[in-house]
């Protein structure tokens, strides 16, 4: 398999250094120097927001909270009120027993009201995201109901704020790519926001985006989001402040070297990682296939594909975690469960 040259760097890019006579492997981050080369090779002047590195780093940290706060009341004051403050809460919370499952959110906080904002960026299809996304809001809640507090009134609102990056199946086939979603009656009348979810899909956003009023708050801020880095100057010039604002954050030249250092080993890891799942699941349906080709039927073809499917996945996962990345990460890389990634390694053990 042929691979193109902005790859094989890439690829070697993300191999283990050596130094010097002693052979001695250096593991983690790049060189500043080995930064500084990527960084001028490959043209980058501007963050993806979209990746999980510039995701994080524009709206998780206490620093840019006022583009988070512009953000959310730009989609979800309409229930939620206006938001004027804050707080970051650990995106790590621990089920209400010992047996429970733990949960990671990309960003967790609540505003001057208590009330709970789930924010979460998906960069690939996930079977069960939908079953995940209540598993996380339920869980919200119930970490929010006191012992002995009877009045379940003051039961905080859990909003769930999902930026897709991959079209959900849920909505096939229908042009809207802005979702709000909560508890209705056999009337479509609404019975419950206490809790409330919001999809927005990217893709969707930039088929229609001639054809979109770019006066609209939602709309710039997700032309943001999909458009920053091909941005011209003279475009925003005419950005709004806080929009603005976004794209000073984006500019690598304000990055520390430590930010750097962390924003390219993400993106070499990111090329790295989708060329080993492609390959692996290429080498595998194609090893599935010529199984199914020597049982000389097209049930057994297709068997085979899918049998190689399994094994691609299988494979993948393993090698992922051999990279030292986290379950959540092969999770969203590969789309299995987490549960299902769990029993891949407890049966790998025995």
């Amino acid at each position: 398999m042929k691979k193109s040259k902005k790859k094989q760097d890439a690829r070697a890019a993300t191999q283990p250094r050596t130094s010097g006579a002693t052979g001695t492997v250096k593991k983690g981050l790049p060189t500043i120097e080995e930064t500084e080369a990527y960084i001028r090779e490959h043209g980058l002047k501007v963050i993806n927001p979209l990746s999980d590195f510039g995701f994080k780093r524009l709206l998780a940290t206490e620093r840019n909270k006022d583009i988070l706060i512009h953000l959310l009341n730009a989609f979800i004051s309409d229930d939620a009120g206006i938001i004027t403050d804050v707080t970051y809460l650990p995106t790590e919370l621990l089920g209400v027993s010992k047996d429970d499952k733990l949960v990671r959110f990309d960003l967790y906080c609540k505003n001057q009201d208590g009330d709970q904002f789930i924010v979460e960026m998906q960069n690939g299809w996930q079977k069960h995201y939908i079953d995940r996304l209540q598993v996380y809001t339920s869980l919200a809640t119930v970490h929010n109901v006191k012992k002995g507090d009877y009045h379940y009134e003051h039961v905080p609102h859990v909003f769930s704020f999902n930026m897709m990056s991959c079209n959900m199946p849920e909505f096939r086939g229908r042009k809207r790519f802005f979702w709000t979603v909560c508890q209705k009656d056999n009337d479509n009348q609404i019975f419950s926001k206490k809790i409330v979810y919001y999809f927005v899909e990217l893709s969707k956003f930039a088929a229609q985006l001639e054809t979109l009023d770019m006066s609209d708050e939602r709309n710039r801020w997700l032309y943001m989001f999909t458009n920053a880095v091909y941005m011209a100057e003279q475009e925003v010039e005419a950005l709004p402040p806080m929009q603005q604002r976004f794209y000073e954050e984006c500019q690598i030249t304000n990055f520390t070297d430590m930010e750097k250092q962390d924003y390219v080993k993400s993106l070499m890891d990111h090329v790295d990682v989708q060329e080993l799942v492609e390959c692996e699941r290429e080498f595998a349906e194609q090893a599935g296939y010529e199984r199914g080709v020597q049982d000389g039927m097209e049930k057994g073809r297709e068997e085979g594909r899918e049998e190689g499917r399994e094994e691609a996945l299988i494979q993948t996962t393993q090698k992922l975690f051999a990279k030292g990345m986290s379950v959540n990460d092969v999770s969203d890389i590969t789309g299995l469960s987490i549960d299902c990634i769990q029993k891949m390694l407890d049966s790998s053990r025995h």
